[in-house]
């Protein structure tokens, strides 16, 4: 690996793909020492990186000599495909929603799928059903513009929680706005953020999407199979 192509990614990544070059298909735990010489990083920047990524759930520590750590997952787990149905008018606070769960994503927890994704000469119905279809878990952006919406709540919600019913998907209801969303078929199922308030209603709205992102990494977790904590 040459110097410059080093520079042209983030520490996180460096960390990452020496941690699975060296622990090969089986994850094999890596003693701190072995990878921080490979690394060829000082104490310091090792310490904070390892941490970072502890706390991202995207590695784990063991024991050992000098203490050793470990993948979490592989690159090759696929990530939960998240089906998002909102609004239209809704768009802004979808979008700062997005940038608290691109952690998630990065640590290839799941993989979101939107409308703004149907490209150019798709038949936009056909590919949201699919989507929907295909889906294992579903969020519902709720607000009283979801809940008028004739596409957002008979179409997407009804199809959402019939696999729901079925089992094939878990439907997860963000309160976004305050409105009568107990009144609807959903209300049944725990929302995020917690206690089910409104986002709008926080006093920091980047508490509550933070709030909203880890009650998905849990979800996500359970789903995959890992240890969440």
């Amino acid at each position: 690996m040459s110097k410059n192509s080093r520079q042209r990614r983030t520490y996180r990544e460096i960390f990452l793909d020496m941690l699975e070059q060296l622990s090969g298909d089986d994850q094999k735990l890596i003693g701190n020492i072995t990878l921080r010489d490979s690394l060829e990083w000082d104490q310091n920047l090792y310490d904070r990186i390892k941490q970072q990524l502890v706390e991202e759930n995207a590695i784990i520590v063991g024991r050992g000599r000098g203490g050793t750590v470990a993948l979490a997952r592989t690159k090759e787990t696929k990530a939960l495909n998240v089906f998002i149905s909102y609004s239209h008018e809704d768009e802004e606070l979808k979008a700062v929603l997005f940038k608290h769960l691109e952690p998630l994503r990065r640590q290839n927890l799941i993989e979101e799928w939107h409308f703004r994704k149907i490209k150019a000469g798709e038949e936009w119905n056909a590919v949201i059903s699919k989507q929907i279809e295909g889906a294992q878990i579903i969020l519902l952006l709720v607000s009283i513009d979801f809940i008028n919406s004739q596409y957002c709540y008979d179409v997407e919600m009804e199809a959402a929680l019939e696999l729901h019913e079925h089992q094939k998907a878990r439907v997860i209801p963000i309160i976004l706005r305050s409105c009568l969303w107990n009144r609807t078929p959903f209300a049944k199922l725990q929302a995020l953020p917690r206690d089910a308030k409104a986002i709008k209603s926080w006093p920091d709205v980047d508490e509550a999407l933070t709030n909203v992102a880890d009650g998905l990494r849990q979800v996500a977790e359970e789903l995959l199979g890992l240890k969440s904590g």
